[in-house]
């Protein structure tokens, strides 16, 4: 095929950011957290409105995130509102499932340590603190609203570690999302 040729089987988990190979990052129909501009070392609030980083005498951080609100998810006829929950559902099942940010986010303890304070606000406590990790975590871009998750976050919180990986690995990356858009961006 030619480079710029996208090709597509139908089955094919599209909108699904946790399977391999999916086109998500083609459409671009979804934005980070924030960016990161190299060339003046500032931040770019995207979704998150702001941000707060807490780090504690006992080498672990917190990082509090304050999502921008009016934001909506599209999938074509219908929205939802974006909010701390979307956030939260794409980081549990990364951590979770898949042991993202391990060992800073502990994914045995990731009940604890990503926390939904209200609807706008989302809180992750990093086991060992680091001075770059968070910078990733606010680089993530949220691809589909919670209520399309909400079958694997709930499976994944009464399973231990093993039986989670299992899951994710053979359940959620096969998964075919349903597409859903953020706008207004």
């Amino acid at each position: 095929a030619i480079p710029t040729t996208i090709i597509y089987a139908p089955g094919v988990p599209v909108w699904n950011p946790y399977a391999p190979g999916n086109l998500m990052g083609r459409a671009q129909t979804w934005t980070a957290l924030a960016a990161y501009n190299t060339l003046n070392g500032k931040w770019w609030p995207l979704l998150a409105d702001n941000w707060t980083i807490q780090v504690l005498p006992n080498g672990s951080g917190i990082l509090t995130i304050h999502l921008r609100r009016g934001l909506f998810w599209y999938n074509g006829s219908a929205t939802i509102p974006f909010t701390a929950w979307d956030v939260y559902a794409y980081f549990y099942i990364g951590v979770k499932g898949f042991h993202w940010y391990n060992p800073y986010i502990n994914y045995s303890h990731v009940d604890e340590d990503i926390r939904v304070i209200d609807n706008y606000t989302i809180q992750f406590l990093f086991q060992r603190w680091s001075p770059t990790q968070y910078m990733y975590l606010l680089m993530s871009a949220p691809q589909t609203p919670y209520p399309v998750w909400k079958w694997a976050v709930d499976t994944l919180k009464v399973m231990n570690t093993t039986q989670a990986w299992t899951f994710s690995h053979n359940n959620i990356t096969k998964y075919v999302a349903p597409y859903w858009g953020l706008s207004p961006w």
